[in-house]
């Protein structure tokens, strides 16, 4: 190919493919990385959820947050794999992102004290860490890292957790959707 006009069609390309992303933003009023409630949706119940801990049952690491998280609309196209560097401008979707994590352990939902408690072998390389929870074609990424917190209790079954190779933990809920 020749180098002009791949630069040509490049030029031509990335602004239709922002326009489409703007369009898929505007079709529920949703802007992608403003903060929004981390709202869910299953069993019939609606749970606002401003907690996130993670227990080995010994000792805990968690992320408080009132002010919502940046939200993602999940349901577009897969840019990862797109060479010459341009598909690094693009966030990853998360179901690629979860498919390439390792799996690490089990997620409840504790919808009494309106928070996520992730259950895994061992938390102490988890300190430091960044979440995404993503439920339906959504995901947030939470504010703030994981720092010591008081162990929980139990909640209802909900999902799983993966750590992606750069350490970001990756929350799926399967069995619920958003609520944006």
């Amino acid at each position: 190919m020749h180098r002009r006009h791949f630069l040509t069609s490049l030029a031509l390309t990335l602004p239709a493919l922002a326009a489409t992303g703007a369009q898929a933003d505007n079709r529920e009023g949703i802007h992608s990385g403003a903060y929004y409630p981390v709202r869910v949706l299953g069993q019939g119940q609606s749970t606002r959820i401003d907690h996130f801990i993670v227990t080995d049952g010994r000792q805990a690491l968690s992320i408080h947050w009132r002010s919502g998280a940046a939200l993602y609309d999940e349901d577009r196209i897969d840019l990862s794999g797109v060479g010459g560097g341009i598909g690094a401008l693009f966030r990853t979707p998360f179901r690629s992102r979860w498919v390439q994590a390792q799996p690490l352990g089990t997620v409840e939902i504790d919808r009494g004290r309106n928070r996520l408690i992730a259950r895994v072998e061992e938390v102490g390389p988890l300190l430091g860490a960044a979440a995404t929870v993503a439920a339906g074609r959504y995901s947030w990424d939470l504010p703030g890292r994981l720092a010591p917190g008081g162990a929980p209790a139990g909640g209802d079954p909900a999902g799983a957790l993966r750590v992606e190779e750069d350490g970001r933990l990756l929350v799926s809920l399967p069995q619920m959707v958003a609520q944006v």
